[in-house]
């Protein structure tokens, strides 16, 4: 008799955990669904916020004109995928784009500009400054070079990794070793004479510190010059040339420039 009592106890707590599960188990799913989707949410409505941010910032800093700029803190979500600019200036067709991942697949999320933009969204420039965390946004009114009837192009430059961030390149040149060669190139870079700049610019942009083309007449985007500013000064100095030194040892030598 008590063998059946304790057998029937045994067998009704089994059925009640199992009515408990059964009852628990899609709450907790639809818990986690819903929490899921809610963090998803938070991270597109940050991603929103800050490209509206961006866009607005840069319009302001355009109509201040060169040599305008404001930097903005703000935190990038998780999932980024890329940042770029697209469109053509002075056509009004211009837009801000990231791309994300998120719950529903891969979302991209546009932000018209009404001015001329430019991107640089990374560290160095081998390297897009996309990933979670705080970004220091550079935000920067410039001009372009003076065309052949003297007349500039006004546009704002745009940067994730800061204005001037700290570079950690050594292989400037991109060949996968680090040698003489890198040397040369940094020599290049660290000359303040024409075509090679040293300082960072501040009204009219010169090709070869942030952009891909470099000052050098090569397509290898490790030649910009903000590859080049170790100590996140603006300025490629001797105090850069001297902790490239350390770094490549017995190759490097006394920095010296070519004739202007």
């Amino acid at each position: 008799m008590k063998k059946e009592r304790k057998g029937q106890a045994a067998f009704e707590y089994i059925l009640v955990a199992a009515v408990i599960g059964i009852m628990i188990l899609p709450a907790a799913y639809l818990f986690f669904r819903y929490s899921h989707s809610t963090a998803d949410q938070i991270d597109k409505a940050q991603l929103d916020q800050l490209g509206r941010n961006i866009v607005a910032a840069a319009e302001r800093i355009y109509f201040q004109g060169p040599p305008s700029r404001t930097e903005l803190e703000a935190r990038m979500p998780k999932n980024v995928l890329n940042v770029s600019v697209i469109g053509s200036w002075n056509t009004g067709m211009q837009e801000l784009v990231m791309i994300a991942g998120g719950a529903n697949g891969v979302a991209e999320f546009p932000y018209p500009s009404k001015v001329n933009i430019n991107g640089s969204f990374n560290g160095s420039l081998h390297e897009l400054a996309v990933g979670a965390g705080i970004k220091k946004v550079s935000i920067e009114a410039y001009e372009t070079q003076p065309d052949s009837s003297g007349g500039a192009t006004s546009f704002v430059n745009i940067n994730f990794g800061g204005r001037c961030p700290v570079s950690t390149v050594i292989d400037y040149n991109g060949d996968g070793s680090v040698d003489g060669q890198d040397w040369t190139f940094f020599n290049r870079c660290f000359c303040d004479s024409p075509g090679y700049p040293k300082f960072r610019p501040s009204k009219t942009w010169k090709s070869g510190w942030f952009d891909n083309s470099g000052a050098f007449g090569q397509s290898s985007q490790y030649l910009a010059c903000v590859n080049l500013d170790y100590n996140g000064d603006c300025v490629v100095d001797q105090d850069d040339a001297d902790l490239a030194c350390s770094t490549l040892g017995a190759l490097c030598g006394a920095a010296s420039c070519p004739p202007p």
